[in-house]
């Protein structure tokens, strides 16, 4: 072999060798990229969930404390003990939802027996008897009539998604006869 025919020969064999190369690059290039694409779709459809979860408990705290604010004007719209919180059936066989009574002037709130669709949701209250330990007139955590508190009510407001069965929430708290 002439030395022309041996170089032209090992150039062929480099220029193979680099085309192989080339061709391992552009995989292995493909791969990462694919591999990137896939972690930035999972980071997209994370990011969707959690903002759907942060619309869905800011929605549930809307309505929790619209409820506690229609219940707090209804408390000092009324007189406690005759037609108030005083004298609301009390236990959780005693649903009631706050209505807006527009055929009042000013409107004013008032209490509806049962429970209340809101969107995705139900909303319902339940107002509790409280009573209070003689000795230090602490509210008592479970209920006792010998030192029931007559101006004192436990209301609860719970909120149930319409859709999973499983996602209750609730907020509870006190409101007094403030204006006895």
């Amino acid at each position: 072999m002439n030395n022309h025919m041996l170089q032209h020969t090992v150039k062929n064999m480099r220029h193979r060798s680099d085309s192989g190369f080339i061709f391992l690059e552009i995989i292995i290039a493909t791969v990462l990229i694919g591999l990137v694409f896939i972690m930035l779709m999972g980071i997209g459809f994370s990011s969707l969930t959690v903002t759907g979860a942060i619309q869905k408990a800011t929605q549930i705290d809307s309505l929790i404390k619209e409820e506690l604010e229609a219940v707090r004007s209804f408390r000092d719209g009324t007189t406690w003990l005759t037609d108030g919180l005083g004298v609301a059936n009390t236990g959780s066989t005693n649903p009631y939802y706050l209505e807006l009574d527009t055929t009042v002037t000013p409107p004013k709130w008032k209490l509806v027996s049962g429970t209340e669709t809101v969107g995705a949701f139900t909303r319902k209250v339940i107002f509790d008897k409280v009573s209070r330990d003689t000795a230090t007139n602490n509210i008592e955590s479970t209920y006792n009539i010998a030192h029931d508190d007559p101006d004192t009510r436990q209301v609860t407001v719970i909120i149930a998604s319409t859709s999973n069965s499983a996602s209750t929430y609730q907020v509870m708290q006190y409101l007094t006869n403030w204006n006895k």
